[in-house]
């Protein structure tokens, strides 16, 4: 029985992660993870952390519907809140959630490669927002690190001021993405599909982008609360240490994509960041870790309940998934 490359690649990204994580845990120990675990300073700032789980979601959905209504009016809202879950779940299983691409399968009446292209506008924001702010918290890491050196911190800073504006000036004008896009698609065989995908994203103006870039940092926000409450519930950390790790976490998670679920990445990251703060290794750990589970695991949890839907929405609308 021969075995698809798709599945050598999900096999591959299950190994990266099981490999990577086994090697932080081993780093840090066990035992020491356990103990902390049990014995948190501050519990209830882990229960804080769940219940901002409810508005991270709500975030979630608002900006899904917000883009969908872009080409389909009469979107409803359990239909929307369906595909994104279903998206969760799917996004799980895939190096840097490339998965949740697969929302489109469970919107009716639509064609799914312009939601495709809405969904592309979602992931994009969300990214440049990590970027940016995790550019500034690799700085102030740096700054910390090397006794604000101006002799290396200035170019960086120049750096990063100039990734910022860029990346602002992009999200504020989202015609530029149309731009580049209708440009590859001239290289790219599949014109057609290209044109339709353009198509999802020049629904998106520019007065809409105030608005959802409004969104996206409020999300980003919630995720660094969450990231913080978790690891001031095992130890008191600075404002100054919170902020810079958790951003550059967030950071360097995104620039490395590479294993299921972010598992392993997401926690070196942290304990590598924290460390440097004096913060143990095992708050770190487990600030992530629980990160994981709560923003990730959860709603790929709930969104298992949506996947037996898809073989309905691909059966009775084919015609409009082609």
């Amino acid at each position: 029985m021969t075995v698809s490359k798709k599945s050598l690649f999900f096999l591959l990204k299950i190994v990266i992660a099981v490999v990577v994580l086994i090697w932080v845990v081993q780093k840090v120990q066990y035992a020491t993870i356990m103990k902390t675990l049990q014995n948190p300073e501050s519990p209830r700032y882990i229960v804080f952390a769940i219940l901002l789980l409810i508005p991270n979601l709500g975030l979630q959905w608002y900006r899904w519907f917000f883009l969908l209504r872009l080409i389909k009016s009469d979107i409803r809202i359990g239909e929307s809140l369906m595909s994104l879950m279903g998206g969760l779940t799917v996004g799980l299983v895939t190096p840097g959630r490339i998965g949740e691409f697969g929302r489109a399968l469970f919107i009716s009446g639509i064609n799914s490669i312009k939601a495709i292209g809405l969904i592309f506008i979602d992931k994009f924001y969300a990214s440049v927002i990590v970027i940016i702010f995790g550019l500034w918290g690799v700085i102030s890491y740096l700054g910390f690190k090397l006794g604000n050196d101006l002799f290396l911190l200035a170019p960086l800073t120049g750096l990063a001021i100039l990734a910022t504006g860029i990346g602002i000036y992009l999200l504020l004008m989202p015609k530029h993405l149309h731009t580049f896009f209708y440009n590859i698609s001239l290289l790219l065989p599949f014109r057609d599909k290209m044109r339709q995908f353009i198509e999802g994203i020049d629904h998106f103006k520019s007065g809409k982008a105030k608005w959802f870039l409004l969104l996206s940092v409020l999300l980003y926000s919630t995720y660094i609360m969450q990231f913080s409450l978790l690891a001031l519930s095992f130890e008191s950390i600075s404002i100054h240490a919170l902020i810079t790790s958790t951003t550059s976490t967030m950071f360097t998670k995104i620039v490395l994509p590479v294993s299921l679920g972010d598992l392993g990445i997401r926690e070196g990251a942290a304990i590598y960041f924290f460390k440097s703060f004096g913060v143990q290794k095992a708050t770190a750990f487990n600030s992530a870790f629980l990160l994981f589970l709560i923003n990730v695991m959860i709603p790929a949890i709930i969104g298992l309940f949506f996947i037996p839907r898809l073989g309905w929405r691909e059966n009775g609308h084919s015609s409009s998934e082609s």
